[in-house]
């Protein structure tokens, strides 16, 4: 029986859920094109192809309306993307294996999520006392769709360092531990804790 979909299909497909699930809304083209490190106009195509082939369906003129017509149940693991070339095609696996590339997936997911947060702070400013439980949030949002203990850690690690480069940008002479100090003054109580504890 002919598959329903390519395997590069499959991916999209894949992330497009795995999304979906953790933000509670579907990504942008150019989250896609973060993800797998292609073109804005590869993305735009493998989307059009997607609806052409009634895998997704999209609301005309609305932003994030991407919608899977086929169940999470059929959509392939998703390993993480790696090098330009985008994500592989999988492998038959085994489960421990498919477990380790979803886990590597979300984490790289992760880390493009906080650096769009962090950039987008950059165009409109918050107050950090504002901006940095939306981050907490962020991290937080992998850990409640399953993530494990290690990969929350290294997304706050990832947060931490992504946060100096930005007040080094600001005051070069800062140090990697005066600049934690701000950013852990606006956590509270156990939250402050558990960024603590990444370091």
């Amino acid at each position: 029986m002919k598959p329903q979909y390519t395997s590069r299909q499959g991916q999209f497909m894949a992330f497009i859920h795995q999304y979906t699930t953790l933000h509670g809304r579907p990504p942008a083209e150019a989250e896609l094109v973060k993800f797998f490190q292609v073109s804005p106009p590869s993305v735009h195509q493998m989307i059009l192809t997607l609806e052409r082939r009634d895998l997704i369906t999209r609301t005309p003129g609305q932003a994030r309306s991407i919608r899977l017509t086929l169940p999470p149940e059929k959509l392939p693991p998703l390993p993480g993307a790696s090098g330009s070339a985008g994500v592989q095609p999988p492998v038959r696996q085994s489960e421990g294996q498919q477990s380790t590339d979803t886990e590597a997936a979300l984490l790289l997911l992760g880390k493009v999520q906080i650096e769009d947060l962090f950039a987008h702070n950059d165009r409109n400013p918050l107050d950090d006392s504002e901006f940095i439980p939306l981050l907490h949030t962020l991290i937080e949002s992998f850990a409640r769709a399953g993530s494990s203990a290690l990969a929350v850690k290294n997304l706050r690690r990832h947060a931490c360092g992504v946060y100096h480069r930005y007040c080094q940008e600001a005051a070069p002479e800062s140090t990697f531990e005066a600049n934690l100090e701000l950013m852990f003054r606006y956590l509270r109580g156990s939250n402050r804790t558990l960024w603590l504890r990444s370091i």
